[in-house]
């Protein structure tokens, strides 16, 4: 097979670049089943490499599942929630999913919500631990992170859900104060998108045990059935087909964060490119910083313009200038898909994880400014 050397001016959010140095995976699985001894192992080899990488706990359970950090969420939610009242924090696009589906499609009745508006976050100091909390670590479509997990009390009651799909291979997780995790492949490493991962503590393995949801469970969300836990998908064997493909692209992804010094590196890596946006911010006079920095993403760069007559503009017209950006940039090849997200306010959105290079932020940020001097005309 022939080898496709990445694009290095990628700065989605999802699925986000390829580590440096990707090239196509071989294949070396490539019409073979994820049930043979082969496939087997390497979905198991990826399970290993997941928890040495972020220092997951021994009695902690990883298991490999579908529909990406969405499915993954949607599993936990389903399959954990209704033995107590809930707590729900919900500022942003992700967040507002998991507010709907525990009011609206769960019903339950016991449930407090703690909104902020974009770009704010929720505020966490009137929590109740003695009741399950919902939230997510990072907001991609807003660019806020809490920065640490120092506000959730060790002595809860109650679980602790997150969803971690921007979080995870970017923070030093303190596993202590997560119950049940989320997260995809397609964020931090550049994974492919569609597959998604679950940490399960001790305490949620308890509650899958001792609690049976009131609902029907779809078989694609189903980790226990009748309180017995299905511990076949956290020994590797997927409730679904994967493509054994991804499956290797992952892996082979996993072995470069190895390689490079497991996740203490892939954190310096952020905070050098968050050192880069930041000085950029500093010494230009247009483009600001849409999140302070007590809650700011340092690897979700969202970004909006300070501009007395671009702020005098409907927000149909802020997204269409800022569109033309992207559109500036990409036409020129100097940078792609760094348009916030459309369920938001008009804004830039670019992201600076573990898998982008300084030097490429450092090339490509003055071209944003080439393009609003180009555009601004039009204002």
């Amino acid at each position: 097979m022939q080898t496709q050397k990445i694009n290095k001016v990628n700065f989605s959010s999802g699925p986000c670049a390829k580590h440096p140095g990707w090239t196509s995976p071989a294949g070396v699985l490539a019409g073979r089943s994820h049930r043979s001894k082969d496939g087997l192992c390497m979905i198991q080899d990826i399970l290993k490499l997941q928890r040495k990488i972020l220092k997951i706990p021994n009695d902690y359970l990883v298991a490999m599942v579908n529909a990406s950090s969405s499915g993954a969420m949607e599993m936990l939610l389903w399959s954990l929630l209704g033995a107590d009242g809930v707590n729900v924090l919900s500022h942003c696009v992700f967040s507002r999913h998991w507010e709907n589906d525990i009011v609206n499609e769960l019903k339950l009745k016991d449930v407090c919500v703690f909104r902020a508006d974009f770009p704010a976050m929720a505020d966490t100091k009137d929590l109740d631990f003695n009741r399950d909390t919902v939230f997510c670590w990072t907001s991609t479509t807003s660019g806020t992170s809490f920065q640490d997990a120092n506000w959730i009390k060790s002595n809860r009651k109650g679980l602790t859900i997150c969803d971690a799909a921007s979080a995870m291979f970017v923070f030093d997780i303190d596993w202590s104060k997560l119950d049940a995790t989320a997260f995809s492949w397609q964020k931090g490493l550049g994974g492919e998108a569609g597959f998604g991962m679950i940490v399960l503590s001790p305490k949620a393995i308890a509650r899958l045990e001792s609690n049976k949801p009131s609902w029907p469970i779809p078989r694609i969300f189903r980790i226990a059935d009748d309180k017995k836990i299905n511990f076949n998908i956290f020994e590797g064997r997927t409730i679904n087909t994967p493509s054994m493909i991804c499956v290797e692209d992952f892996r082979n992804a996993l072995l470069w964060a190895e390689k490079i010094g497991g996740i203490a590196s892939l954190k310096q890596r952020v905070e050098e490119n968050y050192s880069v946006i930041k000085d950029w911010v500093s010494r230009n006079s247009v483009f600001k910083f849409l999140v302070h920095e007590k809650y700011r993403a340092h690897h979700i760069a969202c970004l909006d313009i300070d501009e007395q007559k671009y702020q005098q503009l409907s927000e149909a017209e802020k997204w269409g200038f800022m569109k033309k950006i992207v559109d500036f940039c990409e036409e020129e090849q100097s940078g792609f898909d760094f348009l916030g997200h459309i369920l938001t306010k008009p804004h830039l959105r670019i992201w600076c994880g573990p898998t982008i290079e300084s030097d490429i932020l450092k090339n490509f940020l003055p071209r944003i400014e080439v393009a609003y001097e180009h555009l601004v005309p039009e204002l």
